[in-house]
């Protein structure tokens, strides 16, 4: 039987994202610093969008019209007292003037114009010193400074040029020496090829070169060029050996077989280890940018009389309104075209403000759920801290979970203990027999705080920990306590006796 093409209907229904609702979800997953530089950049483009005024309190306005009342009659009681004044003739009495002042050097020598807008700059170009910050020096920059005036044989600071590029922000080479010479060779068409060890020996220079330990290709070359730098003594050649033979022992901190091999007593032992530990084994850190990541708080709270006040932060974006006056001008133009334009940047400037106004009622509503389940953090800190999850604010406030996502990720909040992001207040519960549930947080500061007040000559165990977390009603397992300490990178018992024994 052949098959015959035909036509059919189904029925079903289909979730379809508008563009508005698009633009929504987007704002809403923004940071508070994104969503200034999205504002930013649709007022750029958007003539209908501005940021509206701040509008004056009433007590501003009645001071600011009483100021102008006194202003003017100010000026009626200066007028009324020059009426009897007998008018001057200017221009009759400059003569006068400049006959009776006696002037011993020229206006020129005076007065000098220090504007520094230049002829061809107009006000409006200029940029004041306080707005320039200061350059930050990078590791190429400072080594690219010492390779300047280091004097080097011909055709050789081709080869540093490409040594200093291949460093990176550690301060380690980044390519094999082979890789890096045959690149070298393939871009600069030499008419004699480079040489393995010419590239050595250019290497070798750049390693002398601030900071001291850059250009190696591994840790333990690194820490060699530095202890070479060194004045030698008997600790500097048993730190020498012991990284070049054995720093697999330093890894594993085998400090027993260290301290065997090299004929060590305890003090020397010591002495050696702090030997090492002062050694930097990231050398191009100290070039690295010291710039901060700029936070934005988008909700703050306050105490207020019947607990915490939630509230947004109206510093964070500006209030943004319609242009009236274009919308007005849609009603008297003839072009459809411009009218056309005008309408969709309406549009456009219309839902970028309902986004943003939408994105600050989710997060008012997200952070008051918080505070209130929370409140005892704010009240006591991290061990107060309440188990909590994404799906038991979904559910009190009917939200989908990945909305409560979108909203607790790169948001934070200002409060009296700090500024936190959103998502710190969530952590997993842990069920406890008889009892509520605590959370991982509160666990981990509980650890953090038994630890802290430790013996450190008798550090505490795991199961000794388990035990002072019991007499505070916290039952946990051993192994639960060894992985919440060691997320808080905090060492075992034995490895912090070991420490705190070098310390003292």
């Amino acid at each position: 039987m052949a098959l015959m093409p035909g036509l059919q209907i189904n029925i079903g229904q289909q979730l379809k994202l508008t563009p508005q609702l698009q633009q929504s979800i987007k704002i809403l997953q923004y940071s508070a610093l994104e969503v200034q530089q999205t504002i930013e950049t649709t007022l750029e483009v958007n003539y209908l969008l501005e940021v509206e005024e701040e509008q004056l309190s009433e007590d501003e306005n009645e001071s600011l019209e009483a100021l102008a009342e006194k202003s003017e009659e100010r000026s009626a009681s200066q007028d009324s007292d020059r009426v009897d004044e007998q008018p001057v003739d200017i221009n009759n009495n400059s003569e006068a003037l400049s006959n009776d002042l006696e002037i011993d050097c020229n206006w020129d020598e005076v007065y000098s114009d220090h504007t520094p807008i230049s002829s061809k700059q107009s006000a409006e170009d200029y940029v004041g010193a306080e707005n320039y910050t200061a350059s930050e020096k990078t590791l190429h920059d400072h080594l690219f400074w010492q390779s300047d005036i280091y004097s080097w044989d011909q055709g050789l600071e081709v080869l540093a040029s490409y040594i200093i590029d291949d460093i990176n922000e550690e301060g380690y080479l980044s390519s094999d020496l082979d890789a890096l010479l045959e690149s070298i060779n393939q871009n600069e068409l030499p008419d004699t090829p480079y040489t393995i060890e010419t590239l050595l020996e250019v290497l070798h220079v750049i390693q002398q070169f601030e900071p001291t330990g850059v250009g190696a290709q591994t840790v333990q070359e690194s820490l060699l060029l530095q202890l070479n730098a060194l004045p030698n003594n008997p600790f500097v050649v048993t730190a020498k050996q012991l990284i070049t033979e054995h720093f697999d022992w330093l890894s594993f901190h085998d400090h027993k077989r260290i301290k065997k091999f090299y004929s060590l007593n305890d003090h020397e032992l010591t002495t050696l280890l702090k030997l090492i530990q002062s050694l930097n084994p990231r050398p191009g850190r100290d070039f690295s940018s010291t710039q901060s990541e700029v936070i934005i708080p988008d909700l703050k709270i306050k105490r207020a009389k019947k607990g915490w006040l939630v509230e947004l932060n109206a510093n964070a974006f500006p209030r943004l309104a319609i242009n009236s006056a274009y919308v007005d001008l849609t009603k008297t133009l003839d072009d459809s075209e411009q009218a056309k334009k005008i309408k969709e940047q309406l549009i456009e400037a219309k839902g970028l403000i309902k986004s943003i106004h939408s994105r600050g009622e989710t997060l008012l509503r997200v952070g008051r759920f918080i505070v209130e389940k929370q409140s005892q953090f704010f009240e006591e800190g991290e061990q107060a801290m309440q188990p909590l999850v994404l799906r038991e604010v979904a559910d009190y406030l009917d939200l989908h979970e990945s909305t409560i996502s979108r909203a607790t990720t790169q948001k934070y909040m200002q409060t009296p203990r700090g500024t936190y992001e959103l998502k710190y207040f969530f952590s997993t519960g842990v069920s406890q027999y008889g009892s509520a549930d605590q959370s991982a947080t509160a666990i981990k500061s509980h650890i953090k705080s038994l630890i802290d007040k430790e013996d450190p000559k008798k550090p505490l165990s795991d199961n000794k920990l388990m035990a002072l977390l019991e007499e505070k009603e916290i039952t946990v397992a051993r192994r639960t306590i060894a992985k919440y300490r060691e997320a808080l990178n905090i060492p075992s018992s034995s490895e912090r006796k070991k420490l705190n024994k070098f310390k003292l």
